[in-house]
């Protein structure tokens, strides 16, 4: 029923168990786990500080009576320990009180060391899964582009902004990343100036990638199943939309504005652009052709989520004063709301894979970098310090 209240939304409140074990791989794996269930911004977690006494070892019992009083609803507890060289075991368990004193979701991996903190990830997104029905995103990762002394450089980190790692030449100009099949990052790249170019990352690796093309390229994106590239082509002073095979053969040219730039798919496999006519001066995204961003607004870096509600769209509009907000759409162009305002610039968003979770850039405050908005609670972190341009998200393999 609506009420009219200016209430908040009371979330559900929950206990990540503390750890007294000082093991790096539990603390490690206990870190990230609670610090993923804050990033949902589906919760209210349960701090440290009001943890009952008692055990929290790795094989003792969960107190569910204790932290009922707490008026928790939900428990999850989380354990590493070392069992051979370098092998580790994660445990991961869920109890909801409505559901009796037996959890309601139980796993155990061995893994290496090395993969504790992705192995924490995997943990929170089955755990996600028990209690709400809909596996988490956190075993992802984003790439974007960022300046690094004179030049950009791409960049990839974790979902929970861990792990930052530039992996182009220092020398290059390096701009507008995607994920491909297999988490391969394709990029386009320029050295003194000369023309972009496409190029791609895989297995440490960076690789260029010929195209019958001889002009600067703005855009690239594959669609999710690896079948189809669309690239953002220059020509004579004009851009154009082109699609073909992955390996570059059989482009063909699909925009219908004047300029068009920012090729990227939907999870539908409809084909989105920034697009435009010189005379009007205003950017629009395009879906499939047709305009579906409001009139009058210019709009740009466009994005999708798979939510639980459907297919959104997200883009920034120019506000004024330099500045950028976003809003959310459905693919028939209806507005659905405002994301941001009177909150510095917002740009460049990307959705997780779940659709709970929208990463961009922005300029509030005195902390500028990359945030993330629960589109359940909308509910607002910073996960880095880090800003640039052209955030892509995805799944880990």
């Amino acid at each position: 029923m609506v009420t009219g209240s200016q209430a908040a939304e009371k979330l559900p409140r929950i206990a990540i168990l503390p750890s007294l074990s000082p093991d790096y791989e539990d603390v490690i794996v206990r870190g990230v786990v609670r610090r993923d269930f804050e990033l949902t911004g589906l919760f209210d977690v349960i701090p440290d500080d009001k943890a009952p006494a008692g055990m929290y070892g790795f094989e003792d019992a969960v107190d569910v009576d204790a932290w009922r009083k707490l008026g928790a609803e939900a428990i999850v507890k989380v354990a590493a320990r070392k069992t051979t060289g370098d092998q580790i075991q994660v445990s991961g368990l869920a109890y909801l009180m409505s559901s009796g004193k037996k959890p309601v979701f139980e796993k155990s991996l061995v893994v290496k060391k090395t993969d504790a903190r992705v192995t924490g990830h995997r943990i929170v997104d089955a755990l996600l899964g028990a209690l709400t029905g809909r596996p988490g995103g956190f075993a992802s990762e984003l790439t974007f582009s960022g300046r690094w002394g004179k030049n950009r450089r791409i960049f990839r980190m974790d979902a929970d902004g861990n792990g930052l790692l530039p992996f182009t030449d220092a020398k290059d100009t390096a701009i507008a990343p995607a994920f491909g099949p297999g988490n391969k990052i394709f990029y386009l790249v320029s050295r003194d100036y000369a023309p972009f170019s496409l190029a791609a990352y895989a297995n440490q690796k960076n690789e260029a990638v010929v195209l019958p093309f001889k002009t600067s390229l703005y855009g690239v994106s594959l669609s999710r199943d690896g079948k189809q590239l669309a690239l953002a082509v220059s020509n004579a002073g004009r851009s154009a939309i082109y699609v073909g095979n992955p390996d570059g053969s059989a482009m063909k040219s699909v925009s219908t504005t004047e300029l068009a730039t920012r090729p990227v798919f939907s999870p539908t496999g409809k084909l989105s652009w920034i697009g435009g006519e010189a005379k009007q001066g205003t950017q629009r995204v395009y879906l499939d052709g047709k305009a579906v961003s409001p009139p009058g607004f210019t709009a740009g870096g466009q994005t999708f989520c798979d939510t639980e509600d459907g297919v959104r769209v997200v883009y920034s509009v120019a506000t004024g004063g330099g500045k950028q907000d976003l809003v959310m759409g459905d693919e028939k162009g209806r507005v659905i709301g405002r994301l941001t305002q009177g909150q510095g610039s917002n740009t460049h968003p990307a959705c997780s894979p779940d659709g709970r979770l929208l990463a961009f850039f922005s300029t509030r405050g005195s902390a500028p970098g990359i945030y993330v908005m629960s589109l359940k609670s909308f509910r607002t972190q910073s996960i880095s310090s880090q800003t640039g341009e052209g955030l892509s998200w995805a799944a880990l393999p």
